[in-house]
């Protein structure tokens, strides 16, 4: 695969069907990772098909490809095809590694590779840290439960766990015979393809309305105490109104601690909030009632 690193034409890799196995995948998550922090280029793209020659490990490191008048742009392999190559859960691991740091990659194919629990727990992981892969291909492995890839797209371990999870894988292709877990994915796949901002506040609305006093609130001598940063409280409330319910909106509300509501703070008049907006204090003393913004 080194002969790929300095590539500016390819955007699309087919292996499949050869003999790549794990050591073979320790090369090809060499090429992600090596246009992962910016070893590819913007240069004219094409596809390079090497399906069913019966690549071993050691030949799949001098893949090169040839010129292109293709008119794309990229700066790197963006669908790359591994199906039935042996890969198990050793070879899945050095590819999901490099999908940790690779940002380039839009589809990834790992049909009949005979892929583990192990591995798809390792896959799962790693793509919590990666933003740009929207489309999956899992058919004919080995695993049985699709606990890891849920957990992926929605962890519901904390509030930061949730915020932190995948919010932009938006296809899975999987076999059939999965019928409860394959539709709670199915919906979180439909709630990544709201796109990633859209997704992350709706997920959030989600987790807290299962729960909201539990997850928002502790209570301390009687009186309820926010279990986070008061100036959580206005992104919050935000998040419920749009992604939630009304229900949720009031229920935060209705348990606020009085303390928020009666603290006055010192503002320097503009303030940015999480998404970019900024707001403006209209108090010309600014000395003015506020719930300050993160």
């Amino acid at each position: 695969m080194h002969a790929l690193k300095g590539n500016t034409h390819l955007c699309a890799l087919d292996l499949s069907s050869n003999r790549i196995e794990a050591e073979g995948a320790l090369s090809i998550a060499s090429l992600l990772m090596y246009q992962g922090i910016g070893g590819g280029c913007h240069h004219q793209s094409r596809s390079e098909n090497c399906n069913g020659n019966n690549m071993s490990s050691n030949n799949s490191m001098i893949v090169s490809s040839g010129n292109s008048s293709s008119s794309s742009s990229s700066r790197g392999i963006k669908t790359l095809i591994l199906c039935d190559n042996n890969l198990l859960d050793e070879g899945v691991h050095a590819i999901a590694t490099a999908l940790e740091t690779n940002q380039l990659l839009e589809s990834l194919m790992l049909d009949d590779n005979y892929i583990g629990v192990r591995g798809l727990v390792t896959l799962a992981n790693s793509l919590m840290k990666n933003s740009r892969l929207e489309r999956l291909h899992l058919k004919h492995n080995s695993f049985t439960s699709l606990s890891p890839l849920i957990t992926c797209l929605f962890n519901k371990r904390s509030l930061d766990h949730v915020v932190d999870s995948n919010h932009t894988l938006k296809y899975i292709f999987l076999d059939c015979g999965y019928s409860y877990e394959s539709t709670e994915l199915e919906a979180l796949l439909k709630v990544n393809r709201l796109g990633k901002v859209e997704a992350r506040r709706t997920k959030v609305a989600m987790y807290l309305e299962e729960d909201l006093n539990s997850r928002l609130f502790t209570t301390m001598d009687d009186n309820n105490v926010l279990d986070y940063n008061a100036k959580l409280c206005p992104h919050v409330l935000s998040i419920l109104a749009q992604c939630g319910s009304i229900h949720g909106v009031f229920g935060v509300v209705r348990n606020l601690p009085s303390a928020i509501f009666t603290t006055t703070t010192q503002c320097d008049g503009d303030y940015d909030d999480e998404d970019g907006m900024t707001g403006l204090c209209m108090d010309e003393d600014n000395d003015c009632m506020e719930v300050e913004y993160l």
